[in-house]
């Protein structure tokens, strides 16, 4: 029998929605055998940490992203699944929606939706982080009023090869990209831009894929953009484009690759799916095999947990869980739990 895997998960609070009614890092456990869920509690009180992420080297660490109108990030510790404190730095910035855990675990990017600043901080030998070691400003805008008068931070990645960091700028449609280096005293120079993407596709999140390529998925024009990455011009080109999912203005939110980078995943908000791709051409193509009902309401993010997918519904504020069938394909189970506002799940 399998023990149950543990998941924390990320919500939104009060003080960044007054209608939100999460409170902080709540836990839950996903059954590896059944599927089953269960849990559901606070584990740590938090203001709107709507993102999370692991220490690759530490996994008894955590990071959130508080996405408030003063950014800060905040790391926790943990032990036989009891949170604990390790410290907040504010990111001089506003809402902050992503945090990542550079692999060699010195150093967190968090990403200001706000105003679009990208702030780096170092993490003490504790899993403290410090106050910002350099904060990084974007420019630019779209053609979308209201949702590209400005720059606007929306994830990072570390582009292939593992040299540069690449931001996902949803307000300028670019990738900006900073060489970084955590041996040095500054980690971060040559700024840059990795492409510009077409008007109004509102890069959101990526997913690498260890051939070099990178998809990037649009929130504003709804498809998955493949590119391929020059790591010596630290540049990308767009090679393919495809429909995130049947809706044109379905507003995906997160992409992932399965654990074997064979299959795409796509989560879609305004018509509740989510899409699953095969991975064709060495990682250059994608080819759709079906788009699916997610389950719940507005899905703002999702985790694979061996042959389930689960899935963080933020307007029906459950999980649901789906089960991959053998040609990866997203099936439904009725496996749900009840977490107010989830925004993100993170597996541990």
């Amino acid at each position: 029998m399998s023990d149950p895997r543990l998941l924390w998960i990320g919500t939104y609070t009060a003080g960044t929605d007054p209608h939100a009614a999460g409170l902080g890092v709540y836990r839950g456990w996903l059954d590896p055998a059944t599927g089953a869920l269960s849990g559901g509690e606070v584990a740590a009180a938090a203001s709107s940490p709507s993102f999370l992420a692991v220490h690759p080297r530490h996994p008894d660490r955590i990071y959130a992203a508080n996405e408030r109108a003063e950014g800060t990030v905040s790391g926790f510790g943990f032990d036989a699944a009891v949170l604990r404190s390790l410290g907040s730095a504010g990111t001089c910035g506003g809402l902050p929606c992503h945090v990542l855990v550079h692999p060699a675990g010195r150093h967190i990017v968090a990403c200001d939706y706000a105003d679009g600043r990208v702030s780096v901080h170092r993490l003490l030998p504790c899993g403290a982080p410090e106050e910002p070691a350099a904060v990084l400003r974007g420019s630019g805008s779209g053609p979308v009023r209201g949702r590209q008068d400005g720059p606007h931070a929306h994830s990072s990645a570390m582009a292939p090869g593992g040299d540069y960091l690449l931001v996902a700028d949803l307000g300028a449609d670019v990738l900006r990209r900073y060489r970084f280096d955590a041996d040095a005293e500054d980690p971060v120079s040559d700024a840059g831009t990795a492409i510009h993407l077409e008007p109004g596709t509102g890069p959101r999140h990526m997913a690498v894929h260890p051939s070099g390529h990178v998809y990037v998925v649009g929130e504003l024009d709804a498809r998955v953009h493949v590119l391929e990455w020059d790591p010596q011009t630290a540049t990308a080109r767009e090679t393919a484009v495809v429909a995130a999912g049947a809706d044109p203005k379905g507003l995906p939110s997160e992409i992932a690759l399965s654990p074997d980078s064979s299959r795409l995943y796509v989560a879609n908000r305004g018509p509740d799916t989510v899409t699953a791709f095969e991975v064709t051409d060495g990682g250059a193509g994608l080819r759709p095999l079906a788009e699916v009902p997610c389950g719940g309401t507005w899905p703002r993010h999702f985790a694979q947990v061996g042959e389930w997918l689960v899935v963080a519904n933020q307007q029906s504020a459950e999980l649901t869980v789906l089960r991959l069938d053998g040609s990866g394909v997203p099936q439904p189970t009725p496996h749900r739990l009840g977490v107010p506002d989830p925004a993100c799940v993170l597996p541990v």
